[in-house]
């Protein structure tokens, strides 16, 4: 019987093994541009209007990101990028589970949204979107994952923004990827969004850029 439980045992890890996705193309980390740990309060950009139910700032060493009642809002570091990999911990401090958090790569340094948004929920789900003319389309629908920790937890976020490639890790396993050339060049920004009625409250700490491209040296 012991022989045929660990025999069981290693099919069930193999087949897990088997279905966990793979990136279609290997990353190369280049230098760091950016390491951010939010210990100066004007570090980030800091916004908050009660009209809309969204503020974002620097707070007690991280970056605190609150919206309510249906509100959507994203802030940006101060430096453009073309060729990226960014990474920052993310912990959700709110119950509510219905809600969208995450990265932005490529974005607009105007108020108008355009950029690359990679967002995660409290139920577990992602999704890669793409933000242009105050619209957000989705390049990738909400789909689940087992590596996105849910509800009140800490989730590593890492996405990848080289070339005409778009990838999204989480907790250090790779969970999906895209192509999409709108956009070649931009400002790294955090986001958090909510339906109306709900509530989000999501931090942000450990921020890293870094430079990237294909392994293959593409």
């Amino acid at each position: 019987m012991p022989k045929l439980e660990a025999m069981l045992a290693l099919l069930i890890a193999l087949a897990m093994t088997a279905c966990q996705p793979r990136p279609g193309e290997g990353i190369a980390l280049g230098d760091v541009l950016l390491e951010e740990d939010f210990s100066q309060t004007y570090a980030w950009e800091n916004y908050a209007d009660p009209a809309i139910q969204v503020d974002f700032r620097v707070e007690d060493g991280v970056y605190r990101a609150q919206a309510r009642d249906g509100g959507f809002m994203w802030a940006l570091n101060a430096t453009p990028h073309t060729n990226v990999a960014i990474q920052a911990d993310t912990q959700q401090l709110s119950d509510y589970a219905n809600n969208a958090y995450g990265i932005i790569c490529r974005a607009s340094p105007g108020k108008n949204g355009d950029g690359y948004y990679f967002m995660i929920s409290g139920d577990g789900n992602y999704t890669l979107r793409r933000g242009s003319t105050d619209r957000v389309r989705a390049l990738i629908p909400w789909t689940y994952s087992p590596a996105i920790q849910q509800g009140r937890s800490i989730n590593r976020i890492r996405i990848v923004c080289v070339g005409d490639y778009l990838a999204l890790y989480v907790n250090g396993d790779f969970v999906a990827e895209t192509r999409d050339d709108y956009f070649s060049r931009g400002y790294a920004g955090l986001t958090a969004a909510v339906p109306e009625g709900g509530v989000v409250d999501v931090t942000f700490d450990n921020l890293r850029i870094w430079s990237a491209g294909f392994s293959g040296g593409e």
